[in-house]
């Protein structure tokens, strides 16, 4: 009898995003911690079958499709791996500090929030910030009784015991810190093209290293951003030809020497 082979696998897995509308692969980043990672190979035959006796016999069959797919989970939660779930883009946010702004937000109303420095170009507003002064009718409102800010947030809270009433236009004086924050942004029509490397670290098995020049990921299904479980995001593969020369997967064992 053949010896027997029992694998209990683990691994790490690396993707080299290509540069944007080519092939050319940039260097492999670790994903982080994957604690499930699964290959699927679905085929489509057409058969054919001998008519001539009384029960139809197939006697010959050709393969017309073969996909190659595979799913993965990660509970790294970084800020390159969100990005790619969302199918957006990350980059860090750079803001400028500045003295003396001036900001009106109109009719605001009685416990409500409201974030300070929102624009069209930066939406999620300012953070870190000080000095707050808010007026009403150049009449100044007092912290904590008619107003609560959130410095690190840059967010202003309208107590509803307060003096300032609903409708009402507050006019807002602060200074800007100046800081930096990573920032992902979605994009329409996007698609995570690159190569995957997966390097097997199994305790028990065999250790088969797979290599796939080309596959195209695809967020798969709950991100659960609140729960009572460690957050995870599962991506799914489409695994293609590279170009005619170049197979979907390789599987390399390590090296030994006779």
């Amino acid at each position: 009898m053949a010896n027997k082979q029992y694998t209990l696998g683990r691994g790490r897995i690396y993707f080299a995003a290509f540069l944007a509308g080519t092939r050319t692969k940039t260097g492999e980043r670790y994903f982080g911690n994957t604690p499930s990672f699964s290959l699927t190979i679905e085929s489509e035959s057409l058969d054919h079958f001998d008519s001539d006796g009384g029960i139809r016999v197939k006697d010959d069959s050709v393969l017309l499709e073969l996909n190659r797919t595979g799913a993965f989970t990660t509970d790294n939660i970084d800020v390159e791996n969100v990005a790619l779930f969302l199918l957006g883009t990350s980059s860090t946010l750079a803001q400028t500090s500045a003295t003396a702004v001036v900001e009106t937000i109109a009719d605001v109303q009685k416990d409500r929030y409201y974030q300070i420095g929102a624009t069209a170009g930066n939406p999620s507003g300012v953070r870190g910030i000080s000095n707050v002064v808010v007026e009403v009718s150049n009449v100044a409102k007092t912290a904590v009784t008619d107003y609560v800010v959130d410095l690190t947030l840059g967010t202003i809270y309208i107590v509803p015991t307060g003096t300032i009433a609903d409708g009402d236009d507050i006019e807002i004086t602060y200074d800007r810190a100046s800081n930096s924050r990573s920032r992902i942004v979605t994009a329409a029509n996007a698609t995570i093209d690159g190569a995957l490397r997966f390097v097997a670290t199994n305790p028990k098995g065999a250790l088969l290293d797979y290599y796939m020049p080309y596959v195209r990921l695809s967020p798969n299904g709950e991100y659960a951003l609140k729960g009572d479980e460690w957050q995870q995001m599962s991506f799914n593969l489409d695994i293609q030809k590279l170009n005619d020369t170049t197979e979907s997967i390789y599987v390399d064992g390590r090296p030994f020497t006779p």
